[in-house]
């Protein structure tokens, strides 16, 4: 069982002590105390000679900000408490090969049998692609390259199943396994592909598409035991894709009209992606009392490997909503872009900023990542799109610009990272997320074409 203490010597000027310290204690933490125990005016006596240090026995010094996990301190491992201006000597040494050795593994890692498993199973990923590749263009006719892709997926599908389930290699099984979504998504829009030119393809045929990456995502949850985000995303991706390439199969609505509808649900119901995966994961959550008996009550708490599992179920099903979810609507917003107009231009506008908002939520750097990327690639979307729809002012206006913002948000990351913003800032984004969330629905019905429709109806 993990304690999360290390057991240590401490060898003091004046005596030497053992002591089992906390492992996630930082060096700094840690040095009153020991100076406390190692001498009753040894606090006193560094103030002269500069501090005191912990270093190691070959004078490796500590670092005071760094962790003793991180400094890689293990039990039974002696510390030496001396001043700072002590002169510690190297160690001599009479192998100059062996030294040279030591020395070149220090400028980077070697070569290991985790490296040769990664090689092998990015070979094979390739490899995988290529073959996908060569049957998206075997056809027309696309029937034949429909099933290869189909049969292609359910081979990976069962391998991986079969890597994690019988010879216990969840990693590997879960690689395989994802491998198969795209021969599965490539299936299924060439399903429907029967007239020869690749431009036929539309609306119903990413709908199938995305029908068949739900299938392949839900069998792969199913078989594989690993990596559950890869399997959870696909199932997210394929559900909002399909959504929007269903709008845009209907006859009043075309293909950046299901993209924008579907780019802003996803920004209005990111929130709720959180409470979802609690209740999928099946968190257990603290009851609250609601009677004078209820406090009295002393029941039993779920065992903590259990709750540990659930929290770690709930968070692959939230990072994998996030990761498909942000994949569909980066799609999604340079198909927007395609169409130059005023309200196109307001809605990526608005989206760019809720997203970059959205991300606030979600402290962890896998949740957050994904819907800032979203929001980069909505200004993204709408610079190279509509911004770039004429050759005027290009060189006049839109470069300086872009340079502009380059320059503003380094200064802005580089300021914001040596210390904290202001809580009004906070109260300000706030209120700004609630008035771009306001904005989503009239600024959609405008792309959307609402109002002119309203307007006819009106005579």
């Amino acid at each position: 069982m993990t304690t999360n203490l290390v057991r240590v010597t401490i060898d003091a000027p004046a005596r030497r002590i053992d002591l089992a310290l906390p492992e996630r204690a930082s060096v700094a933490e840690v040095l009153p105390g020991l100076l406390r125990r190692a001498g009753e005016s040894l606090a006193d006596d560094g103030v002269t000679d500069g501090g005191w240090l912990l270093r190691r026995t070959d004078g490796t010094a500590l670092d005071l900000a760094s962790s003793l996990g991180v400094c890689g301190i293990r039990d039974g491992e002696v510390l030496h408490l001396v001043s700072r201006r002590l002169h510690w000597p190297e160690l001599e040494y009479d192998d100059l090969a062996d030294t040279i050795a030591q020395g070149a593994g220090r400028t980077g890692r070697l070569w290991g049998p985790v490296h040769t498993r990664a090689a092998g199973l990015l070979t094979g990923a390739f490899a995988a692609v290529l073959a996908l590749v060569a049957v998206v263009r075997a056809g027309p006719p696309w029937t034949t390259a429909a099933w290869a892709a189909l049969g292609c997926c359910a081979v990976l599908l069962a391998a991986g199943t079969v890597l994690a389930r019988a010879l216990g290699d969840a990693g590997a099984g879960a690689v395989v396994a994802g491998l198969g979504l795209p021969f599965a998504f490539a299936g299924g829009g060439l399903l429907l592909g029967g007239g020869p030119p690749a431009a036929g393809f539309g609306a119903p045929h990413v709908l199938a598409a995305c029908s068949a990456l739900v299938v392949a995502s839900a069998l792969g949850y199913a078989g594989v035991v690993e990596r559950a985000e890869l399997f959870i995303a696909g199932i997210t991706a394929g559900l909002l894709g399909g959504l929007a390439s269903w709008l845009a199969s209907l006859d009043a609505l075309d293909g950046v009209d299901g993209a924008a509808v579907a780019t802003v649900v996803v920004l209005l119901f990111s929130p709720l992606f959180g409470p979802l995966s609690t209740r999928l994961g099946r968190v257990p959550m603290p009851v609250l009392p609601r009677s004078t008996a209820d406090l009295v009550r002393d029941d039993p708490q779920p065992p903590r490997h259990a709750v540990y599992a659930a929290v770690l179920r709930a968070d692959h099903v939230l990072t994998g909503a996030i990761g498909g979810a942000a994949t569909v609507a980066v799609l999604a917003q340079f198909v927007v872009a395609r169409q130059a107009s005023a309200s196109v231009v307001v809605l990526l506008c608005v989206l760019s900023v809720g997203f970059c908002l959205r991300a606030r939520l979600y402290p962890a750097l896998r949740h957050r990542a994904p819907l800032l990327l979203t929001g980069v690639a909505s200004a993204g979307a709408l610079v190279t799109g509509p911004v770039m729809a004429g050759s005027g002012g290009l060189l006049t206006v839109t470069t300086p610009v872009l340079l502009a913002v380059a320059g503003l948000a380094i200064l802005l990351g580089l300021g914001h990272s040596k210390r904290l913003p202001s809580p009004f800032f906070g109260r300000f984004a706030e209120l700004l997320e609630i008035a771009i969330v306001l904005a989503c629905v009239p600024v959609l019905c405008a792309v959307l074409g609402l109002y002119g429709l309203v307007r006819g109806l009106g005579g």
